[in-house]
C-alpha cells in the first residue's frame, strides 16, 4: 500500500510525538529534529512537482493548493528554527512533555492547511487549539492556570462558531457538500452573512485579532517562551490569516462594505494593541500585545480587496512570524540568563550578551517598519494597495479608508517608540550589579535568532527577487488575481547606501569632535544607590497619565475591553439570578412549570 505524500505531513510528526514519550532526552531531540527536517524536504519537493490529493470514500480529505503550500512551507521553516532554540535551555521537568506536544502541534497545523473536507478542517483546527491549551498549562507562574483557562475558553468558544459557520455553508450550498474547494458563496441574505461572521470569529480568535485577542498577552507572559514563539507569534498567526485569506478568495464573494469593515477592524487591532504594549513592564506581555498589533496589518491587507494590499498582507504574515519569533526568542535568552522578564529590573545587558542584543535590534527595527528590513516592505505594499484602492471608492469611503491608513501608520510609529523602550530597558542603560556575570546565550539559541534575523534582512533587501517571486506571487495568480506591475518607488539597495553614508558621516563627526566624559551619579550629594537606578520604562509611565488616555487605560486595567472577563462577569451574574430563583419552594417550581407550559403553547 502506497501512502499518499500529503499524509506524511500528518503521520510523521504525530508518530514522533508519541514515540518521544518513551525515549531518553537526547533521542527525543534527534528524532524531532529529523522529523521537522523531513518536512522541509517535502515542501521543497512539492514546489518542484504537484502532488495528488488524498480521498477517502470518494470524498477528498486532503489537498494542497498554492495558498496551502505557501502556509505549510512556513509552518515547517518556523517550527524547525524554533526547535533549534529549544534544544538547549528547556526546563528539565517539562522537557518530555514539550517534545511530545511540539511535533504533534506541527502535525495538526499541517493537517488544518491541507484539509479540503470541512469535517477534517474542523477536527484538526480544534486539535491545534487543544495543544495550544496544553502548552499554556506548562507555565510556571501563578497566573499560568488562569491564562490557560482563558486561552481554552476563547479558542474553544471560537471553534463552536467555526462549526456553525461550516454547517450554514453546507445548508446554503448543499451541492458542494462539505468541500472547501472554492465554493464562492455570494454574501447575500442573512444565512450567508452569519456563516461569514462565524468563520471570521474563528479566524480572528486564532490569529489574535481584536476583540478576541486578550488570550495572546496572557499566554505570552505565563507560558514557556518556546511555545509563545511557536504558537501566538507564528503558527496560530499563519492559521488564522490562512482562514481569512481563504474566506475572501475562495469561500465567499464579498462586497466593498465588508472589505471596509474588515479594514477598520484591522486598524482598530493595530492601534489598541500598540497602545497597550507601550505601558507594559513585563517583556513577554509587551511582545504579546505587539503580536496582536501586527495582525491588524495582515487583516487590512488580506481583506482589503486590493491585489497589491492582498500580496502585502500575505508578505507581512510571514515577515511577522520571522521578526516576532526572533524577538520572543531573543528576550527569552535574556530571561533565561537574568532570571526575570520584568523590564524594570533589567538593563545594560548589551555588553554581556552582544549577539543577542544585535538579533533583538534587528527584530525591533523590522517590526517597526524601518527600511531596508522586511517589515517595511510588506507594510509599504499594504499602504500602497490601500491608497490605490481609494481611487475606486466614493468620497465617503475614501475618507473612511484614509482614516484607517493614518491609524495604521501612526501605530507603526508607536511600535518604534515602544521598542526603543524595550531595547533600552533590557540591553542599554545602567546594568544592575547582580547581572555583572551574565553570559551570552548558548550557541543553539543565537543560531536560531541569527537565522531569523538574517531572513529579516534578506526578505527586506531581496523582497521582490525571493519571497514575492517564489512564495507570494504564485498565491496571487492561483487566486485569480493579476500580479501587480508596480510596487512603488522603493529601492532597498539605494536605501542601504544612504544609510551607510549617513552612518559613516556620523561616525566621522563623532570621531573628530567627541570628547566623552564619564561621571558618577550622585543623589543628594551621595553616590547613587542601586535602588535609584532609572530603568528604561520610566519615560512611558507618563503616557498613561494623559487625561484622555488615563481613562482608557483605567478601563483596560479593569478588564472592560476584555471579552473574556466581560463574558465571565455576565455569566456569573446570570447564574446568580438563577440561584436566587431556586429557593427550594415547591409552589414556586409549579408556577415555573405552568408559565413554561403557557409559553410553549403560545410559541406552537
Amino acid at each position: 500500500m502506497i501512502i499518499n505524500e500529503l499524509l506524511l505531513f500528518l503521520i510523521i510528526p504525530l508518530a514522533v510525538g508519541f514515540i518521544n514519550l518513551f525515549l531518553p532526552a537526547f533521542l527525543r531531540k534527534v528524532l524531532t529534529f529529523l522529523a521537522l527536517a523531513f518536512g522541509l524536504v517535502m515542501v521543497y519537493l512539492f514546489y518542484q512537482r504537484p502532488t495528488d490529493s488524498f480521498a477517502y470514500f470518494n470524498q477528498i480529505i486532503f489537498s494542497l493548493d498554492q495558498l496551502g503550500l505557501f502556509v505549510v512551507t512556513f509552518i515547517q521553516i518556523l517550527s524547525f528554527i524554533i526547535l533549534i532554540f529549544s534544544l538547549n535551555g528547556l526546563d528539565k521537568n517539562s522537557e518530555k512533555r514539550f517534545f511530545f506536544l511540539y511535533p504533534i502541534t506541527v502535525s495538526f497545523c499541517n493537517a488544518v492547511v491541507l484539509s479540503e473536507h470541512a469535517l477534517s478542517f474542523l477536527i484538526f483546527w480544534g486539535l491545534s487549539g487543544l495543544t495550544l491549551y496544553l502548552f499554556a498549562t506548562m507555565g510556571k507562574t501563578k497566573a499560568a492556570p488562569q491564562a490557560a483557562k482563558k486561552t481554552f475558553i476563547i479558542i474553544g468558544g471560537s471553534d463552536a462558531f467555526l462549526l456553525m459557520g461550516l454547517v450554514i455553508m453546507w445548508f446554503i450550498s448543499p451541492a458542494t457538500g462539505w468541500s472547501l474547494n472554492n465554493p464562492q458563496i455570494p454574501l447575500q441574505g442573512e444565512y450567508a452573512h452569519f456563516a461569514f461572521i462565524f468563520l471570521l470569529i474563528a479566524a480572528f480568535a486564532k490569529a489574535g485579532a481584536f476583540p478576541f485577542h486578550t488570550w495572546v498577552p496572557d499566554f505570552s507572559q505565563n507560558s514557556p517562551v518556546e511555545s509563545a514563539a511557536l504558537l501566538p507569534a507564528s503558527l496560530d498567526k499563519l492559521l488564522g490569516i490562512f482562514l481569512l485569506a481563504k474566506m475572501v478568495t475562495a469561500l465567499f464573494v464579498v462586497y466593498p462594505l465588508i472589505n471596509m469593515i474588515l479594514i477598520s477592524l484591522g486598524a482598530l487591532t493595530v492601534i489598541t494593541a500598540v497602545m497597550m504594549a507601550m505601558i507594559q513592564h513585563n517583556g513577554y506581555r509587551l511582545l504579546g500585545y505587539h503580536a496582536v498589533s501586527q495582525v491588524g496589518y495582515m487583516i487590512m491587507g488580506v481583506a482589503s480587496g486590493s491585489v497589491l494590499a492582498f500580496a502585502g498582507g500575505l508578505f507581512h504574515m510571514i515577515n511577522n512570524t520571522l521578526y516576532k519569533s526572533n524577538l520572543f526568542l531573543s528576550f527569552g535568552s535574556v530571561e533565561k540568563r537574568a532570571g526575570t522578564a520584568e523590564l524594570d529590573y533589567l538593563g545594560g545587558l548589551g555588553k554581556n550578551m552582544p549577539i543577542t542584543f544585535i538579533m533583538a535590534l534587528i527584530g525591533a527595527l523590522s517590526i517597526s517598519g524601518i527600511p531596508p528590513f522586511n517589515g517595511f516592505f510588506s507594510k509599504w505594499m499594504i499602504y500602497q494597495g490601500l491608497i490605490e484602492k481609494t481611487s475606486t471608492l466614493g468620497p465617503g469611503y475614501q475618507l473612511w479608508l484614509l482614516a484607517c491608513i493614518i491609524i495604521a501608520v501612526f501605530g507603526s510609529a508607536l511600535t518604534l517608540a515602544s521598542f526603543m523602550k524595550f531595547l533600552h530597558a533590557a540591553f542599554l542603560g545602567r546594568r544592575p550589579d547582580i547581572y555583572k556575570d551574565v553570559k551570552e546565550a548558548p550557541a543553539n539559541q543565537w543560531l536560531a535568532t541569527g537565522t531569523l534575523s538574517t531572513l529579516c534582512i534578506v526578505f527586506g533587501i531581496l523582497a521582490v527577487a525571493l519571497p514575492l517571486k517564489y512564495f507570494i506571487y504564485p498565491v496571487v495568480e492561483a487566486s485569480g488575481m493579476q500580479i501587480p506591475e508596480f510596487l512603488g518607488l522603493y529601492n532597498p539597495i539605494i536605501i542601504i547606501i544612504l544609510f551607510a553614508v549617513a552612518l559613516f558621516i556620523g561616525l566621522l563627526i563623532y570621531g573628530l569632535t567627541a570628547k566623552v566624559r564619564y561621571d558618577d551619579v550622585y543623589v543628594g550629594g551621595m553616590p547613587g544607590l542601586e535602588k535609584f537606578r532609572i530603568s528604561g520604562t520610566e519615560f512611558y509611565n507618563e503616557i498613561r497619565n494623559f487625561s484622555l488616555l488615563k481613562l482608557i487605560y483605567n478601563a483596560a486595567e479593569k478588564k472592560y475591553f476584555d471579552l473574556y472577563e466581560v463574558g465571565k462577569e455576565f455569566t456569573f451574574s446570570f447564574s446568580g439570578y438563577l440561584q436566587k430563583a431556586h429557593p427550594g419552594q415547591l409552589q414556586l417550581y409549579v408556577l415555573y412549570i405552568v408559565i413554561g407550559f403557557l409559553i410553549m403553547i403560545l410559541v406552537v
